[in-house]
């Protein structure tokens, strides 16, 4: 019998590997890379959900995502893409 558990580490990875500019805001604030390890340590942005530094840098961080995902949809499926 196959039981899937799990306690976060891999969305926290997959974050790390797939969007590093926002892995990169996070160990900016969090101050290390131990967010990866330890899902408390993520409680410690809520302390700073008012800071407009943050918010500027997540804000910058979503819309170079949207920009790049438009980018790859155009090239690979001639699609374009409203960001």
């Amino acid at each position: 019998k196959f039981v899937n558990m799990t306690n976060g580490v891999t969305p926290r990875r997959w974050i790390h590997c797939a969007n590093r500019p926002l892995s990169d805001i996070f160990t900016k604030h969090l101050s290390s890379q131990k967010w990866l390890t330890d899902m408390t340590i993520m409680k410690q942005l809520i302390a700073k959900k008012d800071d407009s530094a943050l918010q500027g840098e997540w804000m910058a961080a979503k819309r170079a995502a949207k920009e790049k995902l438009a980018a790859y949809v155009k090239e690979h499926m001639g699609i374009e893409l409203d960001c």
